[in-house]
């Protein structure tokens, strides 16, 4: 693809976040049913900015997704890494229970992370360890809207320390095994996804 069509998406995606924001606000409910394609979207761009000839990295990035959806089913069956929790279908279409689309923006959010942070330092176990914590705080902002936007919902409310100290290890581990292919990606892109996100469900807890 033309670097001048990837661009374009960039901006395309960057409108959608800005109208995603502010709609969410206004009228929630018309907003909410496109969610799924958003993240859908976000992943495509996040993806076609990547080294096209660079196999490892594909390969790595769906090898995360899969594990992602692997660790998400234990996770809503037996409750020991993250908590009890169940997803609702805010997220669309769910395969036993999981989202397909929470997968894949896992996938997409640890590997901008890893090539975000690995621009900042240069010490795999500082950038892995970092990477962990700013995912789980993605987390830690998502989780304050997920019911409300009916992604899922924990037992008791709000989750405990279990899930944040499970998303830190899984992630750590996750990263620790691709971290070769990964940080060879697009920075640039990668940086914009993960603010795009922060704000988005930033602006979210703040105004819904």
């Amino acid at each position: 693809m033309k670097e001048t069509y990837k661009s374009y998406f960039l901006y395309f995606l960057i409108l959608v976040y800005v109208s995603g924001s502010v709609g969410f606000v206004i009228n929630p409910s018309f907003f909410s049913p496109f969610t799924p394609y958003t993240l859908l979207l976000t992943c495509f761009v996040f993806l076609i900015h990547q080294p096209s000839t660079d196999k490892e990295f594909i390969l790595s990035f769906f090898s995360i997704a899969v594990l992602g959806y692997i660790i998400e089913l234990i996770g809503i069956k037996t409750g020991l890494l993250f908590g009890n929790y169940s997803y609702g279908n805010g997220l669309g279409y769910k395969l036993l229970d999981v989202p397909l689309i929470i997968s894949i923006n896992w996938a997409m959010l640890i590997c901008a992370g890893i090539i975000t942070v690995s621009k900042i330092f240069t010490n795999k176990f500082l950038v892995l360890i970092v990477t962990a914590l700013l995912i789980t705080l993605i987390d830690l902002i998502i989780e304050q809207v997920a019911h409300k936007l009916d992604f899922w919902k924990f037992q008791g409310g709000l989750p405990g320390l279990h899930n944040y100290l499970g998303w830190i290890g899984v992630v750590f581990f996750t990263s620790y095994f691709f971290y070769p292919s990964i940080i060879k990606g697009n920075s640039k892109v990668s940086f914009i996804v993960l603010i795009l996100q922060i704000i988005f469900f930033t602006s979210l807890f703040i105004f819904f």
